[in-house]
């Protein structure tokens, strides 16, 4: 499949997507929610760098019933592909929005009134003449945006008077796997001011990944997951990524190249820009078609990252430092001429996974994918079948 894959891409490297790694976590997420439970795909981000629209349309297929974006655009984007089911937008609405959230059939959170009081009232309705609906995001202990407990109260009467429909009242938590304690308290704190509107039947929800792992707020009307969907832990610890591991997810993801060139240089020879790495005796050294304006971090330079040659599992370390467009790599010996390489591999291994880099790079996990670039093709795949492939830099993340 490879050089299928390659052939098809004409690049020298390519994000592959394993579609049924996404559905299984998926199938892992219902299981850890109560039967009742629906999910809110969190699709930001284009699905946490595995392609927004190709994923999401994969969780369509799977019968995911709605689905969060973080800003209008990707709302947009979304609906431009066709994807029809209910759209929250988490990022806090603001007023000139408005006609992008009606044009696309978008739901807004809201923190406060300001905004949706600065909308012409005759605005607040759909085109069908039904009600503007929004969703209230409720600060329960993130302290970021989000209404304050104490003013939950205020601001859904301010919203009734202005014949606004609400949507959903959510929280959301800000402890990671290990912070149970706090996590808990945040739920009975958002709980406790939210109880009031269940006689209206305001559905509820709070808990996104780190929420289904502990099985807090799994029994509302909503869990929230995301990167957890395409394999991804919530931390990069190993005691997090163990919890994880065990549960049975699987990365989604995997970063494959082949070389461009290779060559044996002789001892003494200074590699890359500032000659920071010098060979020890005649060494094989490979040229690898992707740098930092890929995503793939500097900081890897020098030894600190690897790839693995996925034809005998070796390890070849970086040398040299990782350039804008392209890294250097020492083999053990001349490279086959159909070897590839994986520089970011669909397990949880040292060096090569991404809870490795992220602990290597003090990052946090969703980093690694996240910010993997557009210059990148994405494949993907299901079994030994090639299911879509977006070509690079011709598509919106």
């Amino acid at each position: 499949m490879e050089a299928e894959i390659f052939n098809a891409t004409c690049c020298s490297n390519y994000i592959r997507v394993n579609l049924d790694a996404i559905t299984k976590n998926v199938s892992i997420l219902r299981s850890l929610a109560k039967k009742h439970t629906g999910m809110i795909a969190a699709v930001k981000g284009g699905c946490h760098g595995h392609g927004g629209i190709p994923v999401t349309q994969h969780l369509s297929r799977l019968g995911v019933e709605e689905f969060a974006v973080a800003t209008v655009a990707e709302g947009r984007s979304l609906r431009k592909a066709g994807i029809q089911e209910k759209m929250h937008v988490l990022g806090n609405f603001k007023s000139r929005e408005i006609d992008k959230y009606l044009e696309n059939n978008l739901i807004p959170t809201v923190s406060w009134a300001e905004d949706l009081k600065a909308v012409d009232k005759e605005k607040l309705s759909q085109a069908n003449g039904g009600k503007f609906r929004v969703n209230i995001k409720v600060d329960s202990g993130m302290s970021r945006f989000g209404v304050q407990c104490e003013d939950l109260h205020s601001l859904v009467q301010t919203i009734d008077s202005l014949d606004v429909q609400i949507n959903s009242i959510y929280t959301h938590f800000a402890g990671g796997i290990m912070d149970r304690e706090g996590n808990q308290a945040q739920l009975d704190r958002f709980l406790d001011c939210s109880e009031d509107y269940v006689a209206r039947t305001i559905p509820r929800h709070a808990a996104a990944s780190t929420g289904c792992f502990q099985q807090i707020g799994t029994d509302l009307d909503y869990i929230r997951p995301g990167g957890s969907m395409y394999g991804l832990c919530v931390a990069n610890d190993l005691p997090s990524t163990k919890m994880f591991q065990d549960l049975g997810f699987k990365p989604a993801m995997s970063l494959v190249a082949q070389p461009t060139f290779y060559k044996l240089l002789p001892a003494g020879r200074r590699i890359g820009y500032d000659g920071l790495y010098t060979t020890k005796e005649p060494e094989w050294i490979a040229n690898i078609a992707c740098g930092w304006s890929d995503g793939y971090r500097r900081k890897l330079s020098l030894g600190v990252g690897a790839v693995k040659n996925n034809r005998t599992g070796e390890l070849c370390p970086i040398v040299g430092r990782v350039s804008m467009d392209s890294c250097t790599v020492r083999l053990p010996r001349k490279p086959e001429a159909s070897d590839t390489y994986s520089l970011l591999t669909d397990d949880f291994a040292e060096k090569t996974s991404y809870t490795s880099m992220a602990r290597i790079l003090n990052a946090a996990t969703y980093e690694i994918t996240g910010t993997l670039s557009t210059r990148l093709p994405r494949v993907y795949t299901s079994g030994d079948n090639i299911v879509d492939i977006m070509q690079a830099v011709d598509y919106s993340n």
